[in-house]
């Protein structure tokens, strides 16, 4: 490769190939006055970006006349060093469960698989998750569906990328009691909540409703602390961690189920809603049998997790 080239024209190649790589074999491609408008670039600098990509074998091209230029042969493995999202960030709960180290374990696989760097950060609340993907602090998120559905129907700028199906974020939620608290909920109830988790926040609201009870802001990865040191009497909280850990200490009742709590088990990837280059990257990135597979395997203690 020629480095002065590629330092000079750096910029113009990354920009066309972010474009080419969404573009599959028979697409039409933007012709150079386009390339041009999009990137207040130079003619003479479009052409010598093209010729680069073509003679490192990343596309091959077709005139058609008047009706533009396709692709011939596009190779996204060759193109892969050249654009932006050669490296991600990401961000997913806390990985307290075996389902969310597995999740972590699927994902560090299959972009390790495809030579792209993930910096995966771990964020505890949805609303936190969903805003960071929405001001670009991270290029995608992992999130339920319920959450997910939840803020695209109050118009935020994301979408989903890939649903990976019923209880992949979580099996179930329970209803956690204190020791020597009856199991049953009723008036005077210290109940944690946690309003960074719009799920944790909606079925707090449902099993309270009607019941004179004090709700307790308290983190949902800490329900448990909170319960054993008698600062809250219940809390809802994700039945996983409590097989995971075995943590015998610990009494629950079952929640009435209801169609959204189906949609509060699945995990799904969401990106900015206009970032097409990301979407585009993760759709050609993910595997959603694969990531499960991986999942599955580290649930049942048949792989070690990695993340």
């Amino acid at each position: 490769m020629n480095k002065h080239f590629y330092q000079k024209k750096g910029l113009a190649i990354e920009q066309i190939a972010n474009e080419l790589y969404q573009l599959k074999k028979g697409d039409r491609m933007p012709n150079i006055s386009e390339f041009q408008t999009q990137f207040s670039l130079s003619r003479g600098t479009v052409q010598n970006a093209l010729k680069f990509l073509k003679e490192e074998q990343a596309i091959e091209t077709e005139s058609k006349g008047h009706l533009g230029t396709y692709l011939k042969m596009i190779n996204h493995q060759v193109l892969l060093p050249y654009i932006s999202s050669r490296q991600l960030s990401a961000t997913m709960p806390l990985p307290y469960s075996r389902l969310y180290e597995g999740l972590a374990t699927g994902l560090y696989t299959a972009f390790r698989d495809k030579n792209i760097k993930l910096n995966l950060a771990y964020i505890r609340g949805s609303e936190e998750r969903i805003r960071a993907v929405e001001e670009g602090v991270f290029d995608f998120a992992v999130v339920s569906r319920f959450a997910a559905q939840y803020e695209i129907d109050k118009g935020r700028a994301i979408k989903i990328i890939m649903q990976f199906g019923e209880q992949t974020y979580l099996s179930r939620h329970v209803l956690l009691f204190r020791q020597g608290v009856e199991q049953i909920m009723r008036d005077g109830l210290r109940v944690g909540i946690d309003t960074d988790s719009l799920d944790h926040k909606l079925l707090t609201n449902e099993i309270t409703e009607g019941f004179d009870v004090e709700n307790v802001d308290l983190p949902s990865n800490q329900l448990i602390y909170g319960l054993r040191e008698s600062q809250i009497d219940a809390g809802v909280w994700n039945y996983d961690e409590i097989i995971d850990k075995r943590l015998e200490d610990v009494q629950f009742t079952e929640l009435p189920v209801k169609n959204h709590h189906k949609e509060m088990s699945e995990a799904v990837i969401i990106c900015q809603k206009e970032n097409t280059l990301v979407s585009s990257t993760l759709k050609r990135t993910l595997n959603v049998n694969q990531i499960r597979d991986i999942q599955s395997q580290v649930k049942n203690g048949h792989m070690t997790p990695r993340y």
